[in-house]
């Protein structure tokens, strides 16, 4: 038996729950509020949160609405008549029944047109009916979230299929035709100011003969920094576009330190950026969104990443280079033994070449690697 949650004895409780998501979902939606759902998988009980209980089964492919498989996580398996393209179970059509007549066969087999699909008759004359009904238009429809008033451009499968404007509320709605089976859409725009924003890419599945609909589309923010090359204790902006009145929030160094602003209704933002408290090293800088209530927050991917040197005259220097007069030498040799055995506790002693947060025998032997004389 897999157990989800064991409880005992009477407990009243709210927490926050991190909901599972889908790998789209993954990137399009953040955490929400929600309440404690009590449920155990594998007691035969479909509690809440369950869509089914069924112990023993794996949750197998089933060609079949009613042979469908409950896995072990209480969820269905795939089946022909689940509404999903399972092209990798040789799915050719999935309208979301076992009907056959209605150019999706019982089987998940498309059905060619005067073959009695979609309502033709055995009763009438010959010719007549709906033996010349075609099946409908294979269409991806696309909603989401962009830069206001910039143009967001598409690509399905990597050729450019159009582009559209996003409206003032940072909006935009977009329709193509594609052909049934695994798709990827790529979506990219400029900002207001030239910078283009990083691809963001969605894989999923066409049906045949349906609108398949895409929503929950967030472009990832531009970024772009106002000197690339910088002294120690320069202050640099960090500026771009985003979805509007949204909550920025700019990693540096994969999340080391983050800094963090809001968006106006524009979506422009900026941050200034004091590099005081980097070390003289080259660091990365990327950005993300999150819109929406805290009970109900957007978050978008990562933009793309850039890099920002600290060091003097705008070169990132070794970090052996510790009185940063760009050679390394008995004064910086100096400066270590002064520091030698020091334990920085939460931040770095100024001679704590490799970061560990002491200085010893692995920065010495860093500064002599680097001697320069």
């Amino acid at each position: 038996m897999y157990a989800r949650l064991t409880f005992f004895g009477i407990v009243l409780a709210t927490v926050l729950l991190i909901p599972s998501l889908t790998a789209a979902q993954a990137i399009l939606t953040g955490t929400a509020t929600t309440t404690l759902t009590l449920s155990i998988c594998g007691n035969s009980l479909v509690d809440d949160g369950e869509q089914c209980d069924v112990p023993g089964e794996t949750g197998v492919y089933s060609t079949s609405i009613a042979g469908r498989q409950c896995s072990l996580s209480c969820n269905f398996g795939p089946y022909c008549g689940d509404g999903v393209l399972q092209t990798s179970f040789g799915e050719e059509c999935d309208d979301g029944n076992n009907d056959d007549a209605d150019f999706c066969s019982a089987i998940c087999i498309i059905e060619p047109a005067g073959s009695g699909g979609g309502g033709s008759s055995g009763g009438g004359s010959g010719g007549g009916g709906g033996s010349d009904t075609e099946l409908g238009d294979t269409v991806i429809s696309v909603t989401g979230l962009a830069y206001p008033g910039r143009t967001i451009n598409i690509l399905l499968d990597t050729e450019n299929v159009g582009s559209v404007r996003v409206g003032s509320d940072g909006k935009f709605d977009f329709t193509t035709d594609a052909s049934p089976g695994t798709a990827s859409l790529g979506f990219w725009a400029t900002d207001q100011g030239g910078t283009r924003s990083i691809t963001l890419n969605s894989t999923f599945d066409v049906t045949q003969g349906a609108v398949t609909n895409i929503s929950g589309i967030i472009l990832p923010p531009s970024i772009k920094v106002s000197s690339a090359n910088v002294n120690p204790g320069d202050i640099v902006t960090v500026s771009g576009q985003s979805i509007p009145n949204a909550r920025i929030e700019l990693h540096i160094n994969n999340s080391e330190k983050i800094e963090t602003t809001t968006s106006s209704a524009t979506g422009l933002w900026t941050i200034l950026l004091n590099t005081t408290s980097l070390r003289v090293a080259e660091h990365t800088l990327r950005a993300r969104s999150i819109g929406g209530t805290s009970s109900l927050a957007t978050q978008s991917s990562f933009s793309t990443t850039i890099q920002l040197f600290v060091g003097v005259n705008g070169k990132a220097t070794t970090p052996s280079d510790l009185n940063r007069d760009t050679k390394i030498n008995l004064v910086d040799f100096s400066i270590l033994i002064f520091w030698w055995g020091t334990n920085g506790g939460n931040s770095n002693p100024p001679a704590d070449i490799n970061g560990n947060g002491k200085v010893g025998i692995e920065d010495f032997s860093i500064l002599l690697f680097n001697w320069t004389g």
